[in-house]
């Protein structure tokens, strides 16, 4: 029985799921939140019982991976019991961002890999630091268990190279790596997967555009299970404005605004990746919650919440062109999955294309549901992703033989 434990780590966050891969079941799961402060909220559940409480994290993610382990080693207030030693478990898999050309699918977590990690914490600073600091907490405490990095990037290797380059010189490209990556990888490959059981149809005969939408967003175009386009490029940065990030935007603004502010490279680059994207336009919030329900009485709230159902409109037309139609779209995500209107929205006008919503289907959150009306030439659906399944798979894949 191979116990597989999957986090995601954010940079004062540890979400995990403990999965028993020969049936693929979860056997605990939990959130810790505001790692660092004395009162850091945590939720877990064991099997089919939760708790909630806080914990003094101080001493950073050793007092957050000390309590993830606790709650499944030694539980309290009626939770059961789930693992008698952290040596059951056979692999800690993580759903690691970027590492550049090289790896680009899941690879052991090797000081050298860490290495080739920090070499893009300069553009990913929300991100590969974090997850380079959690990895060596993990394996400082957890001696002698395999970590595993699945990356991002991998599902998105497929793409062509004529759709990842950028229009700059070519050595640039070849010598430095600059090109699209893409990511959110597991969500998008874990809901095609999905929708072509769903459908009925092998994924080889599908062509399906998946949109992850959320406080980070991104859109790809999948042609017989392969990725031939995404919308996020070199970092997570563009695409489709995100809830603090900005999207696609000109170079040539950087220049304009650091001369016109006054403000270094660095200084500007931060506020476009935290006072940017959905919280930049609205100066309300990057919420989506937030947002809609200011809509009608804020108008920056509503600019914002137009121009996210805008840029998504036009990466799925943008798709259909390069797909030459599509089978499905399908929305998931925390706005994919539960913004009713966002989704209304965004499918609004584009009859002539195929693509149509029921509005009475659509009136679904949390779920798997077809949206749109039977017997419509593109199919819309709702599914939830569950990117930790992708990654224990995959951490399971590159240690197969040793864990066999």
């Amino acid at each position: 029985m191979a116990l597989i434990l999957v986090v995601n780590i954010g940079s004062t966050s540890l979400k995990y799921r403990l999965m028993e891969m020969n049936g693929e079941e979860t056997l605990a799961r939990g959130y810790i939140e505001r790692i660092g402060n004395e009162r850091s909220p945590m939720s877990c559940a064991n099997f089919d019982k939760s708790l909630e409480c806080e914990l003094d994290t101080r001493t950073g993610y050793d007092a957050a991976i000390q309590a993830m382990l606790n709650a499944m080693i030694l539980p309290e207030n009626g939770l059961e019991q789930v693992i008698d030693s952290p040596s059951r478990i056979a692999a800690v898999g993580f759903k690691a961002v970027h590492a550049g050309l090289d790896y680009r699918g899941a690879y052991e977590l090797t000081e050298e890999l860490l290495e080739a990690m920090e070499t893009f914490s300069s553009v990913l600073p929300a991100h590969n630091p974090p997850y380079i600091n959690a990895a060596r907490r993990f394996r400082s405490m957890l001696p002698g268990i395999p970590l595993v990095g699945a990356f991002e990037t991998a599902f998105h290797k497929t793409m062509p190279d004529y759709a990842a380059v950028y229009g700059i010189p070519r050595e640039w490209t070849e010598k430095y790596g600059a090109r699209r990556y893409g990511f959110h990888g597991a969500s998008h490959r874990y809901v095609s997967e999905r929708a072509a059981e769903i459908i009925g149809k092998p994924l080889a005969s599908l062509k399906l555009i998946t949109c992850h939408l959320g406080g980070s967003a991104s859109l790809a175009a999948v042609k017989h299970g392969f990725s031939i386009d995404t919308s996020m490029g070199f970092t997570t940065q563009s695409g489709v404005p995100m809830a603090k990030r900005v999207s696609d935007m000109d170079p040539f603004v950087l220049p304009f605004l650091m001369e016109r502010t006054g403000l270094s490279l660095e200084k500007v680059l931060q506020e476009l990746t935290t006072n940017g994207g959905l919280a930049g336009i609205s100066g309300l919030s990057g919420d989506m919650r937030d947002l809609e329900a200011a809509y009608d009485a804020n108008a920056n709230a509503k600019r914002a919440v137009d121009h996210f159902a805008h840029e998504v409109k036009k990466y799925i037309g943008a798709y259909l062109a390069v797909l030459n139609g599509a089978d499905a779209i399908i929305f998931t995500g925390g706005i994919g999955e539960n913004a009713v209107r966002m989704r209304m929205r965004i499918c609004a006008g584009m009859d002539w294309l195929g693509v149509s919503l029921d509005a009475g289907r659509n009136a679904v959150q949390r779920k798997e549901a077809e949206i749109s009306p039977p017997g419509a030439k593109v199919r819309l659906f709702v599914i939830p992703t569950n990117e930790e399944i992708i990654v224990a798979r995959e951490t399971l894949r590159c240690l197969g033989e040793e864990l066999s």
